[in-house]
């Protein structure tokens, strides 16, 4: 049974705060890890600095629905006023979640596509499609207006906005996890067939969730379902997630640059191949 636009964005902030709370907890420890090891990590300022921005555009965007969903149901007093409220899509409360998401989003995109051009040891040519991709998708953002999210001369835009956000995602997470997996290979012929290393795994881990969730929003928005609004809030929060835990790999990795991890198998390496691990952590984690 279809549920209404208001019981929608209840349900939405619900699932969005569940997903905030994870995310500020790793938000807590990305900064005092930053901090902490801001002398190992050669980018650790400006990982600390997009931490805090995206920290404070993340939780502004939670607090914006918060503040709507009183207003709305302040409006209760006559019938539909929930979704009237809603419905007005030229509100400035609108205009910021909107105006924040867009933010959000190009951020997360701009962070993936230079992670993903630093692993490739900065070969532009590598990472063209996904940055003429990224371009398409600045544009697609600047065309989001206010008008409601179902108007036919917004839809195409809206989902070709969306549709290029999962393009930049999925092409920068498949090219940094064949990466790592080529130099770990190639490093350690005889660990080969355990596969991805575990900042390899993070990453392509971080990108599948918050792809998956592009498709559903996408999916959603296609099919003018209310519960659209349920995923395309939690994303902001999952956005978060997932830069939180490649940030973090990225500290643990600047720990101990001799040491390779496997999926369901640590240990150090040979002498030999130490300078070699060493070489291709630090391009990890020079962002």
């Amino acid at each position: 049974m279809a549920i209404s636009f208001s019981l929608s964005e209840l349900v939405a902030l619900t699932v969005e705060s569940f997903f905030f709370g994870i995310y500020f907890v790793l938000l807590g420890s990305n900064i005092k890890l930053l901090l902490y090891k801001r002398k190992e990590i050669s980018s650790a300022g400006t990982l600390l600095w997009l931490t805090g921005i995206l920290g404070i555009l993340i939780t502004w965007h939670i607090l914006t629905d918060a503040v709507r969903l009183v207003n709305a149901f302040k409006a209760d007093k006559v019938p539909s006023g929930p979704d009237l409220f809603y419905a007005n899509v030229t509100s400035s409360l609108s205009l910021i979640k909107t105006s924040l998401y867009l933010i959000i989003t190009v951020i997360y995109d701009a962070f993936i596509l230079h992670r993903c051009w630093i692993v490739w040891d900065r070969k532009t040519l590598v990472i063209l499609l996904p940055f003429l991709v990224f371009l398409a998708d600045i544009g697609l953002s600047t065309l989001s207006t206010a008008d409601t999210v179902f108007l036919q001369k917004q839809e195409r835009i809206t989902k070709a906005f969306f549709s290029s956000t999962v393009a930049v995602n999925g092409l920068c997470t498949l090219l940094i996890a064949y990466r790592l997996w080529t130099r770990q290979y190639t490093v350690h012929d005889s660990r080969k067939a355990f596969g991805f290393t575990k900042e390899a795994a993070i990453m392509a881990e971080s990108g599948a969730i918050y792809s998956t969730t592009l498709i559903i929003i996408i999916a959603t928005y296609a099919t003018k379902s209310n519960s659209f609004n349920v995923f395309l809030d939690m994303a902001c929060p999952i956005i978060g997630i997932a830069f939180s835990l490649i940030v973090f790999r990225l500290g643990a990795n600047a720990t101990d640059p001799t040491h390779i991890s496997m999926k369901g198998m640590e240990e150090p390496l040979p002498d030999e191949h130490r300078s070699a691990v060493g070489s291709m952590v630090k391009e990890s984690a020079a962002v």
